[in-house]
């Protein structure tokens, strides 16, 4: 996966109240979903599909920290390597979970997945997975701007 990415598209997330900004090559498909759990889901993937991931709005009052270990340990693949650390920023901080998967037909994935609090209550979830062949160093710098990059707007 190249860092070549110069264009990049913002989405507005649970009416407004969150923006993201994605590369505009990628394909993302929004799921609002006004469930108790998760009020809004929207998925992604890259035009190679090399990379897939998801942002979700949890509902939740729990520790970041925690919550992240849950997350982990509820995964429905096999997890390895996984390590659980604070991250911070120029405009946002919060918990990154790094974790290698595997599937049965042979592909192993790099999951990064970045969990932010904004306000009381609500847990902002983006998760990323590489396919392990394409994981460089310069998909960090990637990565690291679309987190920088979300936004909280108080109504």
């Amino acid at each position: 996966m190249d860092q070549g990415i110069s264009e990049f598209t913002e989405y507005a997330l649970d009416d407004n109240k969150y923006t993201i900004s994605l590369p505009s090559d990628w394909t993302v498909e929004e799921k609002e979903s006004k469930g108790q759990y998760v009020s809004y889901r929207l998925d992604f993937k890259d035009k190679n599909n090399k990379l897939t991931g998801l942002v979700e709005v949890i509902n939740t009052k729990e520790d970041l920290n925690v919550f992240a270990e849950k997350e982990l340990d509820n995964q429905y693949l096999e997890y390895y390597n996984s390590e659980v650390m604070p991250f911070k920023n120029s405009n946002n901080s919060g918990v990154l979970v790094k974790y290698d998967t595997s599937i049965k037909n042979g592909y192993t994935f790099k999951n990064e997945c970045y969990y932010l609090n904004f306000e009381e209550g609500q847990t902002i979830k983006i998760l990323f997975n590489i396919k392990t062949q394409y994981y460089k160093d310069n998909i960090e710098t990637v990565l690291s701007n679309i987190i920088s990059n979300i936004k909280f707007s108080k109504k």
